[in-house]
């Protein structure tokens, strides 16, 4: 089955906009897991394309990470996700900014990982 590309392009993000529509609406432990089922399949669809388009292939640099690459590149999704959560759940002034800040840090990590990832190896 092959979808044309302005569809399979942009359809990670139409499940994170279906999961927060979900979640919009009730708090419901049906709803709130088919909202992380929705979000779960848009962040596995993001880190499997990246890592197939990746131009700066890891493995060939020998890099060892601290932490295993799979927690790795699921972090910023997990951040973002505890940041909305956060957000949605509680009206505390601090605990929101402090899930503001997640938020931040996940888009943050998100679009360096992307600028890193596309351009061609840097030499310095």
């Amino acid at each position: 089955m092959f979808l044309p590309k302005v569809v399979y392009e942009n359809l990670p993000y139409a499940y994170f906009i279906l999961s927060g529509y979900l979640l919009t609406f009730e708090m419901t432990w049906p709803i709130m897991f088919s909202a992380s089922l929705f979000y779960s399949a848009g962040c596995i669809t993001l880190v499997s394309r990246s890592a197939n388009r990746r131009l700066d292939k890891q493995k060939q640099f020998g890099i060892k990470n601290k932490i295993p690459e799979l927690l790795y590149e699921y972090l910023p999704y997990i951040y973002s996700a505890v940041g909305v959560f956060t957000i949605m759940i509680t009206k505390n002034a601090l605990f929101q900014f402090c899930a503001f800040t997640l938020i931040v840090l996940a888009v943050r990590n998100l679009l360096c990982r992307h600028n890193n990832r596309t351009s061609s190896a840097k030499h310095f």
